[in-house]
């Protein structure tokens, strides 16, 4: 997506966490509804399950996709583990 009309400031911002989303945020945009928890218990392992889970919630959040997936706050990746009835700490790598 062209940035160059942003100032520095701005871009700098753009397409990362800036802060750490409120329960309200997390509900709104990382909710997952039946058919979302279908497709990601469709992936394989538990970590592809959080991994999966977690974008289209970052994609409504930030409106883009993170560069690198794992720039997910704690609160977030928690968010959605107990969700799927799966531990956070499953985001390590083993």
């Amino acid at each position: 997506m062209p940035v160059s009309f942003l100032t520095p400031e701005q871009r700098s911002r753009y397409g990362v966490f800036n802060a750490v989303p409120d329960i309200a945020q997390l509900g709104a945009f990382f909710h997952l509804d039946t058919d979302d928890r279908r497709w990601a218990m469709a992936a394989d392992g538990a970590r592809n399950q959080l991994g999966w889970s977690v974008q289209p919630g970052t994609a409504r959040f930030l409106n883009c996709f993170l560069d690198d997936p794992e720039d997910v706050p704690a609160v977030v990746v928690d968010y959605v583990a107990e969700q799927l009835g799966l531990s956070s700490a499953c985001k390590q790598p083993s």
